[in-house]
C-alpha cells in the first residue's frame, strides 16, 4: 500500500510541471492570437479590402460579386492560416508576461490614434512616405535598367508616382 501510495504521488509530482507548461503555453497562445488578431490581420484586412475595392470597381456588379466571393473565401481561409502560425510562432519566441505587454501596448488609445494617422491615405504621413518610397523604387528601377542595358537583359519598368 505504501509503494502505491508512493508511485501515486511521485507520478502526480511529475505531471504537474508538464500541466503546467501546457496550461502556460494554451494561455501564450491565447493572449498571442489575441495580439494578432488586433495587429496583424486586422491592418492586412484594411489593405485588402481596399485592394479588392480597386480591383473590382471597374468590373460589371454580377462580375465584381463574384470576384469578390472568391477572393474573399480565399482571403478568410489564408487569414486562419496565418493567425494560427503566427499565434504559435509569437507564443514560442515570447513569454506570457511579454505578450500580455505587448497587448497593452497595441491597446492604447495613443498608439492606435498614431496607426489612425498612419493609415490614413489622405494624411500628411501618407503622403510624405509614398513620395519619398516612390522617388527611391524609381531611382532603382532607374539604377536596375541601366545595368541590365549594360548586360543586355531586360529593364524593369518604374513604379508610376502616386
Amino acid at each position: 500500500m505504501t509503494r502505491l501510495l508512493a508511485t501515486l504521488c511521485l507520478t502526480t509530482a511529475l505531471c504537474l510541471p508538464i500541466a503546467a507548461r501546457a496550461d502556460d503555453m494554451a494561455d501564450r497562445i491565447a493572449t498571442a492570437r489575441d495580439l494578432v488578431q488586433k495587429t496583424t490581420l486586422k491592418n492586412l484586412e484594411v489593405g485588402f479590402n481596399g485592394a479588392l475595392e480597386k480591383t473590382v470597381a471597374p468590373m460589371k456588379d454580377d462580375k465584381a460579386d463574384a470576384v469578390r466571393k472568391e477572393i474573399r473565401a480565399e482571403f478568410d481561409k489564408q487569414r486562419e492560416i496565418m493567425l494560427e502560425g503566427l499565434s504559435k510562432a509569437y507564443a514560442e519566441k515570447f513569454s506570457l508576461d511579454e505578450l500580455k505587454h505587448l497587448s497593452e501596448i497595441y491597446g492604447d488609445k495613443t498608439y492606435q490614434k498614431f496607426q489612425t494617422v498612419n493609415a490614413d491615405p489622405a494624411s500628411t504621413v501618407t503622403t510624405i512616405s509614398q513620395a519619398s518610397v516612390t522617388k527611391l523604387l524609381n531611382m532603382l528601377a532607374i539604377a536596375s535598367a541601366g545595368d541590365a542595358a549594360a548586360g543586355g537583359g531586360a529593364a524593369p519598368m518604374p513604379m508610376p508616382a502616386r
